[in-house]
């Protein structure tokens, strides 16, 4: 049941924690990959931390799932960067991590423009790979919807969709579930979950460009309490890759739902066979 949770907290709330160095770019044949760096930067309606290890470009961004932080990506980020010699981002999202929390209502398409101006502070915006794990998938859409001409490739971590939110009944279903104590930090966990089913309709007319790489890893263990869920949520990903030559599902065997920590292994190899698809 706490996967379960974890996951629908993953599909209602935000995270991300991220640094950023101004080292001078890794070339993969180093052994010794660098480590994040944090940078504050406000794009416009608060203070995020940013952690940046410093790279050729496209740069790779990592989305957390919902109530998860950068340290989702703590020990995976500096191995990206050692293999593939590009920058890495992680970051946290308002009201997550060391990122303030906004009065204002949860708004994912601010944030993701909020996000937009940052990456061009840091020099970073112009070709970027993004990595989403749960619901960073649908904020990694977003993103590439809003930024098409800027979007090299797409990695999805067991994503979330709306596609599945919809076959079992829509976002009201998936918020009757939450429990009631909800997990620190409460105040920003509310914040998103208040502004979840309007998110929904946000990404619903999105998609990625038909033309940009995408691979879409499934957790190969079920982990949802029921076998129907289970199906649906495996059949939402086998509908992201169906009919495109340039998408591709992978099965990460052994794995649950959390796959960065279950088979990390897995989710290097889909990012560098990514930048090899590009390069």
């Amino acid at each position: 049941m706490h996967t379960v949770l974890q996951w629908l907290l993953s599909l209602l709330l935000l995270v991300m924690t991220a640094c950023v160095s101004p080292q001078r770019p890794k070339t993969p044949s180093e052994k010794i990959a660098a480590e994040p760096q944090n940078e504050f930067l406000d794009p416009g309606h608060g203070r995020l931390r940013f952690c940046v290890i410093r790279g050729n470009l496209p740069a790779i961004v990592l989305e957390s799932g919902g109530s998860e932080n950068a340290s989702q990506w703590k020990s995976l980020q500096p191995e990206i960067a050692r293999l593939t010699g590009l920058a890495v981002v992680s970051y946290d999202r308002p009201g997550f991590g060391d990122s303030e929390l906004p009065s204002s209502p949860y708004d994912a398409t601010l944030e993701m423009q909020d996000l937009k101006v940052a990456l061009k502070r840091l020099r970073l915006a112009n070709e970027v790979i993004l990595v989403g794990h749960s619901y960073g998938g649908l904020l990694n859409q977003l993103y590439a919807s809003q930024n098409p001409k800027s979007v090299r490739g797409v990695v999805l971590i067991d994503p979330n969709s709306v596609e599945f939110v919809d076959s079992i009944g829509g976002a009201r279903v998936l918020e009757k579930e939450l429990p009631k104590q909800l997990p620190e930090p409460v105040e920003a966990n509310k914040r998103v979950l208040a502004g979840f089913e309007r998110a929904i309709e946000t990404f619903r007319p999105t998609a990625f460009p038909s033309d940009v790489p995408v691979v879409v890893i499934t957790a190969g263990k079920p982990w949802w309490p029921t076998e129907e869920r289970n199906r649906l949520f495996r059949a939402a990903h086998e509908s992201i890759v169906r009919g495109n030559p340039n998408r591709s599902l992978v099965v990460a065997e052994g794995s649950g739902h959390r796959v960065t920590a279950d088979r990390p292994d897995i989710v290097l190899s889909a990012i560098t066979n990514i930048v090899a698809r590009i390069h």
